[in-house]
């Protein structure tokens, strides 16, 4: 009896062992090149804050890579010499990869995230078709297309984004909580447009799952939750120092008390909505200044000159600063900023007020705090 319970105690943990902690991606690769013969691929995820790489050898067309992830996430696969690369979601799975050296039309099976990706692709292509995409896009960018012939084309596209969403969501239906809807979660950033309630929910469903434990993308959603929570409506605003296009030092704290209402405005110069937005801003601020209305321009350009022609081509007659890092700049990860045109608004004591309020209610907010 002991030893029957050893047996299947040995059966279990082998099949643990070899149901999901690791993965085995084997490809074949045809053509016309010697480096099928004897080379070398490679196999690396996107992430340039965590870059992992690792490398097989090549043999008659063939290549092996053997491993374990701890956080699934597409990856890139490419072969020394020859042009173009792979893409796959790598996953602790079984996974085949059968294509020729153009990369045209890979098959890559293998793995419940692939799988579903796979069957995302297929729609994707159908419905591209149906619509005729391509046709659409080249009639866009004729120099004889007319206002209408654009329009036309808007709609046409308008209805394939929507057909696609709807075909997306049903399979998102099929896999709630897991790497493919992380997956979209993370490749559309919808966490930043999420109430702090709605991602703690989202956040909470993927904790409550042991594969997650350890994953970098549920930590970073968690990362980005914590600090929106600091900067929540009624907690103080996170002080900095930043200098004007002159080299002056502009200290937050020491700013903000020169007005009822401040807005930190983050935009820059090569930020097509933002240019787009100033013109409207500049008329707000003309409207509400005398009355207390205070603005300081955040800027996450990366060339001085190119901010300072901003500023003067937009008549931005208010005060700006910035440390020229674009999207590495210190204050815009303080506060969180990963889009811009946005916004944060703190009262004379640095109380935030509001934050990432739309331009169409930026007036309503200052009625309600200057207008007293």
């Amino acid at each position: 009896m002991k030893k029957l319970l050893f047996i299947c105690a040995a059966v279990i943990m082998a099949a643990a062992c070899n149901s999901g902690d690791k993965y085995t991606v084997k490809g074949t690769v045809t053509g016309d090149s010697d480096k099928l013969l004897n080379g070398t691929a490679y196999l690396l995820n996107r992430d340039r804050e965590n870059p992992i790489r690792d490398t097989a050898e090549v043999v008659n067309g063939k290549f092996v890579f053997k491993g374990s992830v701890t956080t699934p996430e597409p990856y890139l696969i490419m072969i020394d010499g020859i042009p173009g690369m792979l893409s796959l979601f790598l996953e602790n799975a079984d996974i085949t990869i059968a294509t020729d050296t153009t990369y045209a039309d890979p098959v890559i099976t293998g793995g419940p995230t692939q799988t579903l990706l796979n069957r995302y692709e297929e729609q994707a292509e159908a419905l591209s078709a149906k619509y005729g995409i391509e046709k659409i896009m080249n009639d866009m960018r004729r120099a004889d297309a007319t206002e209408e012939d654009r329009e036309a084309a808007m709609k046409t596209y308008g209805q394939f984004q929507e057909e696609l969403g709807a075909a997306r969501e049903a399979l998102l239906a099929e896999a709630p909580v897991s790497d493919f809807a992380l997956y979209f979660i993370m490749q559309d950033r919808d966490y930043y447009y999420m109430t702090p309630d709605s991602l703690s929910a989202v956040i909470a469903a993927y904790r409550a799952l042991p594969a997650f434990a350890e994953n970098k993308f549920v930590t970073k959603m968690e990362e980005y939750l914590q600090k929106e929570q600091g900067l929540a409506v009624g907690n103080k605003a996170p002080d900095f120092t930043l200098n004007t296009p002159d080299g002056k030092p502009v200290t937050l704290s020491e700013f903000y008390p020169k007005g009822k209402v401040t807005m930190i405005d983050f935009w820059a110069s090569w930020c097509g909505p933002c240019r787009n937005f100033n013109p409207t801003l500049v008329k707000i601020y003309n409207k509400y200044h005398k009355l207390g209305f205070e603005i300081i321009g955040v800027s996450l350009d990366r060339d001085h000159d190119a901010w300072v022609k901003g500023i003067k081509d937009d008549k931005l007659t208010w005060t700006h600063v910035s440390d020229l890092k674009f999207w590495q700049s210190e204050v815009g990860q303080m506060y969180n900023v990963n889009f811009i045109p946005q916004n944060t608004f703190v009262d004379s004591e640095g109380n935030i007020i509001g934050r990432k309020v739309a331009e169409d209610k930026i007036e309503a907010l200052l009625d309600q705090y200057l207008k007293k």
